[in-house]
């Protein structure tokens, strides 16, 4: 496998910014924006003023169903691409953490839209081509997304829902009858509404997988219980290349084990580093950054 240290050098002087940004919807989002000091707009470093992202090559970060933007796992990935001059985005989705929004009202529909009005701040703030990491539906939410946006360059999917039908057939018929009867489900995290159970149909993640521009890796355990690996090989076959499959022997759901996290951490910035390299958004004096496609 490749090491990050070999694809690129790597640095120690980045700056986090609290962001606020809006849904599609119009929900206020908040977010932690990680960027490398030297690509602030001039004099923001002494004012503690808005980043320029013109200059940066930029990943934004989606966290799973019962997560936030201040996980183990994107704190950690947010870190390892910072010291390799990335700019990055986390922030939480409409119901969760320091965002607008209540859990029961969870849709993918609206978890789109929340990453949708992500990348279009981004935008605001001169981005271009964007990657993209998610976890768990967090994962189902970036390759949805990526399907419609083409400046969408590398894609990289952790123990992602590729059938979201899925979930209604392991629930087996008389928790989904009690689910439609009552208009709501207890989980860990809190209740969710009927409204979840209803948007799952009209979601087509094979099919938008089919539809990538993006260069995508797909990372599962074998072990996990909450989305089965049979959802990423599923994935993986829909996929046009170029694309990667890591599948990890005895890791879960949300891979845990330290030696797990780590080699996933090494596998999903080498792909970004490969794909879509700082390089590319640093255009030399002599020619444009290249439009994306």
């Amino acid at each position: 496998m490749v090491s990050v240290s070999d694809v690129m050098p790597q640095r120690d002087d980045t700056r986090i910014e609290r962001i606020t940004l809006r849904s599609r919807r119009g929900a206020r989002l908040a977010g932690l924006l990680q960027v490398p000091a030297d690509t602030l707009a001039p004099g923001a470093r002494a004012t503690g003023g808005a980043s320029d992202l013109r200059a940066c090559t930029t990943v934004v970060l989606c966290h799973g169903m019962e997560s936030t933007k201040e996980g183990t796992k994107h704190s950690a990935l947010a870190t390892r691409l910072a010291t390799l001059g990335y700019a990055s985005l986390r922030f939480d989705f409409s119901y969760v953490g320091e965002s607008e929004g209540a859990f029961e009202d969870l849709t993918i529909s609206g978890e789109v839209d929340d990453l949708g009005g992500a990348c279009d701040e981004l935008r605001r703030r001169g981005a271009g081509d964007l990657a993209l990491v998610g976890s768990s539906l967090g994962g189902t939410v970036a390759l949805l997304y990526a399907a419609t946006d083409s400046r969408i360059r590398a894609l990289v999917t952790i123990a992602a829902v590729s059938r979201p039908l899925g979930i209604v057939d392991r629930l087996g018929p008389t928790r989904v009858e009690t689910w439609r009867r009552t208009g709501y489900r207890q989980e860990a995290t809190g209740r969710l509404k009927r409204d979840f159970l209803d948007d799952l149909a009209r979601h087509d993640v094979l099919g938008a997988a089919r539809a990538l521009r993006a260069a995508t890796l797909v990372a599962h355990g074998d072990a996990d219980d909450v989305v089965p690996v049979a959802d990423a090989h599923a994935l993986f076959a829909a996929l046009p290349e170029p694309k990667a499959l890591a599948v990890t022997p005895g890791c879960d759901h949300r891979y845990s084990d330290p030696a797990h996290l780590a080699a996933l951490l090494d596998r999903a910035v080498a792909w970004i580093a490969t794909h879509f390299p700082v390089a590319d958004q640093r255009p030399s004096p002599m020619r444009r950054a290249a439009p994306g496609r």
